[in-house]
């Protein structure tokens, strides 16, 4: 999602801002701003998120704010500033290549070119991980849209007539951008079900967001562990009352979040987890599987009533909502 930073570029930096609500799968999740402040032959580009987290992560609004000093072509010519929840992160800045939160910018002033079907590329990075590549140009779409190739991702940008995007589209992660000058945070935490992109055979999934496939459930679930069973409820409430009737029980029993398949294709899903002999074993209330069944990708784990690892826990999934795909 931060790439939407660079679509805003068409023949140079366009001086101001430009404010858009964030959708994931349809669903509004949060606003996001871009600015760009010029002087001289510098420019100081930035790129805020507030988002809010689904419930199963505690629901509160996250923030995310890069800045980055460039030319007038968008290449990094000064320091790189990240901060999440007001907290400084750190960043990547290799000088003259351009940021991924910038390459929009830069790649759409030749988008008439790459719409005729000359490729445009320039070296690019990632200012989270550092990961450098290229981003590139490709054609347009009748919509009006421009493709583009950002380290791999592919997105697809509607250019607005100031220059910056009145639409940004990421296909893989399920999101889009869309120019809202009243954006904000949904007052109610958002559905955690939210679709993933992945291989159309599920016994070929790998990694999702850096993380590799959970291993098989070490052992069966204990003798004393309730049946899992679908019951009321999302796929949250099915495992907070597994998880409840497991403790009665006198089990060990946590939360898990992350990406399962649920026979159709990939998606953001929550499950239990019951400490038995062998370590701890997946449980999936709401697909009735004890053990729960792979492929899938845990990305937090927290115990129900402990909200400081809950709040840790949401920003572990709030790193890899909406971000990325099942390779």
């Amino acid at each position: 999602m931060i790439a939407l930073a660079a679509a805003a570029l068409l023949a140079a930096l366009p001086e101001g801002q430009a404010r858009y609500r964030v959708e994931l799968s349809g669903e509004p999740v949060g606003a996001a701003e871009l600015r760009v402040a010029c002087a001289g032959a510098r420019c100081v580009l930035s790129f805020g998120t507030w988002l809010r987290a689904p419930e199963e992560a505690g629901g509160a609004v996250r923030v995310r704010r890069i800045e980055a000093e460039v030319d007038r072509e968008g290449r990094l010519v000064g320091a790189v500033r990240r901060t999440e929840d007001g907290a400084p992160r750190a960043a990547s800045a290799p000088r003259g290549r351009v940021p991924a939160s910038a390459a929009e910018l830069a790649l759409l002033a030749p988008s008439a070119g790459a719409a005729r079907g000359t490729a445009a590329c320039l070296a690019a990075f990632d200012e989270e991980g550092g990961r450098a590549g290229l981003a590139c140009a490709g054609p347009a779409l009748a919509d009006g849209a421009v493709v583009l190739d950002v380290l791999g991702e592919r997105e697809e940008v509607r250019p607005g007539p100031d220059g910056f995007p009145d639409e940004v589209r990421l296909p893989e992660q399920g999101a889009r951008f869309v120019r809202d000058p009243a954006a904000a945070p949904p007052a109610r935490a958002p559905r955690l079900p939210v679709r993933v992109a992945g291989p159309a055979d599920p016994g070929r999934a790998r990694a999702f967001c850096g993380r590799a496939v959970d291993a098989p459930a070490p052992a069966p679930p204990p003798a004393t562990a309730p049946p899992a069973r679908p019951g009321p409820g999302d796929c949250r409430a099915q495992a907070a009352a597994w998880i409840a009737a497991a403790r009665r029980a006198g089990l060990e029993a946590r939360q898990a979040v992350g990406v399962a398949h649920d026979g159709a294709g990939f998606t953001w899903h929550a499950w239990a987890e019951v400490r038995g002999p062998s370590g701890w074993i997946a449980i999936d209330p709401a697909f009735g599987e004890a053990p729960a069944r792979g492929p899938r990708f845990t990305v937090a784990r927290f115990t129900m009533g402990d909200e400081a690892a809950r709040a840790a826990a949401g920003r572990e999934i709030l790193a890899c909502w909406g971000r990325g795909r099942v390779r």
